[in-house]
């Protein structure tokens, strides 16, 4: 089996064909399916780690001990509820991988949840952004390609796997043969409801408490600075594999902006039912008075030569919120996700420093 993931991606998705190859011989289950390209024109895989050993990847021949913990964990279960659905699972996970849940890694920053592996955002030498760093180095990064993924995969014996609800259902029913599998969302409006989810199964549920109310008072203080930015459009955009990106207003920095901080929504938002292109003509004539701009080199093929095109037009240059020095480069970290606990602060620590009182 090749599972083909987003490499790189601050809004997690399956951007790439998916086959599905692998027979499971200890499961008695075989299937071959083809998954078309969604949402991105980004294309990148994240499958296995060749990099780590056969002993990383087995439990210590020397710690009975160990040995048998992690056997108790993985035999006893309790069922957790998460967006309407009952899940079974071990009653203390200890290997938990993160499959293209970048959400789900979010949350495991805020909440000091050690990953066991996680797909990985950058190459083999510094796979996952500085903003990980709090988690250390210990995780197992899962990025590459090969068609023995799902046996890598096994050979890990994690406890759980968290994915991304955007994998197929064919995916989602081999790893769950592997581990119990949840699936967490990737909208913005859910972002309370994964970090209590990972809260609850990793025992965190004070953190995520601290951490829920720490954003509700920021945002209650910076909302009553913003009342007067009715009739301003404020727009996010997100350049990837050279092109500017636009997102409906539940989906990246969009979720903030104007669900929680209830900015005025643009025209051009409100029409956006997905991830869509903008050429310049068409930005021009939105035309709005405020731009944050995320552009990160990994999904611009490691150089800034868009970037510096689109500084140097004249159609961008004829732009109100570049005229009016109301543009906002990488103001969040390009690769933060908008829609979880860790994004939104992030976000609303930017608006806070770049908006203020207009």
């Amino acid at each position: 089996m090749n599972i083909r993931l987003n490499k790189k991606s601050a809004v997690p998705t399956v951007g790439c064909a998916l086959l599905l190859s692998f027979a499971l011989s200890a499961c008695g289950s075989d299937s071959s399916v083809t998954q078309a390209e969604k949402e991105t024109p980004v294309s990148s895989t994240v499958a296995t780690s060749t990099a780590v050993s056969a002993a990383e990847a087995a439990a210590p021949a020397d710690s009975q001990t160990k040995t048998e913990a992690e056997a108790a964990a993985k035999t006893d279960t309790r069922t957790v509820e998460y967006l309407g659905r009952s899940y079974t699972v071990p009653v203390e996970p200890q290997k938990i991988i993160f499959l293209n849940a970048f959400e789900s890694m979010e949350d495991a920053v805020v909440l000091g949840v050690q990953p066991y592996a996680s797909s990985a955002i950058g190459d083999e030498d510094d796979p996952f952004p500085g903003f990980y760093s709090p988690l250390g180095d210990t995780a197992i990064p899962l990025f590459g390609s090969g068609s023995d993924s799902m046996e890598y995969l096994l050979s890990l014996s994690p406890d759980l796997i968290i994915a991304t609800d955007m994998e197929e259902d064919a995916v989602i029913e081999q790893l769950g043969l592997i581990a119990p599998t949840i699936q967490v969302s990737h909208f913005g409006t859910d972002w309370e409801a994964n970090l209590n989810l990972l809260a609850e199964l990793t025992g965190k549920q004070a953190e995520a408490k601290q951490a829920i109310e720490r954003y509700e008072e920021g945002k209650k203080r910076l909302n009553a600075s913003l009342a007067d930015y009715e009739g301003q459009d404020i727009l996010a955009i997100r350049v990837r594999g050279g092109e500017m990106m636009v997102y409906p207003e539940d989906v990246f920095l969009n979720d903030v902006l104007y669900g929680e901080l209830a900015l005025p929504v643009p025209a051009l938002i409100k029409r956006t039912s997905e991830q869509q292109p903008i050429g310049l003509e068409g930005l021009y004539a939105e035309n709005p008075d405020y731009i944050f701009l995320q552009y990160d080199l990994y999904e611009n093929n490691e150089s800034n030569e868009t970037l510096r095109k689109l500084q140097e037009s004249n159609v961008w240059k004829g732009l109100k919120a570049v005229q009016n020095g109301q543009v906002f480069i990488n103001a969040i970290d390009p690769l933060v996700s908008g829609g979880t606990a860790y994004g939104k602060q992030e976000i609303l620590s930017a608006v806070e420093d770049k908006l203020g009182t207009p």
